[in-house]
């Protein structure tokens, strides 16, 4: 029982920690979001980077809930009792969990829409490039004459 009683404040704080770092993460989106209105290229790279390191911290948080899941599973069931306070801790690290997770989903469907729409405007601007090409690409018998080397050089 007591083994119970100890793993449960560090479960408690790996969930807060999964908290704050989708936290942060929502909070990056939402950074991205408006380097994505701006066009700012190096916002968002910096953004994709910082948002990329989070996840991978997610992952790792992911996993140790996981291993910390499969200890208490292993458990017998009789030592799997929690008092009130622990009960409605969990119930409150639920519903912020459930909050943040539908804040993050509609955030990367408007990160989403952005990149794709992003995405459309680049193809508009290389077929304007890609039809304005043969306007300005040299004569093809220029390119033949400065390819030559010169004789005084």
């Amino acid at each position: 029982m007591n083994d119970l009683h100890n793993s449960l404040p560090e479960v408690a704080k790996l969930f807060e920690q999964r908290i704050a770092v989708v936290g942060t993460l929502a909070e990056s989106l939402e950074a991205s979001r408006q380097a994505l209105g701006r066009n700012d290229a190096e916002a968002i790279a910096r953004g994709a980077a910082h948002q990329a390191e989070l996840c991978r911290q997610w992952s790792q948080l992911e996993e140790q809930l996981r291993a910390q899941a499969a200890r208490r599973r292993a458990r017998p069931a009789s030592s799997v009792a929690a008092d009130s306070a622990e009960a409605e801790r969990s119930a409150q690290l639920a519903a912020e969990w459930e909050a943040l997770s539908k804040r993050i989903r509609y955030l990367t469907r408007v990160h989403w829409s952005l990149l794709r729409h992003m995405q459309r405007s680049l193809a508009v601007w290389n077929r304007v490039v890609a039809g304005c090409a043969p306007t300005y690409s040299p004569p093809a018998g220029l390119v033949a004459i400065e390819a030559r080397p010169r004789a005084g050089v």
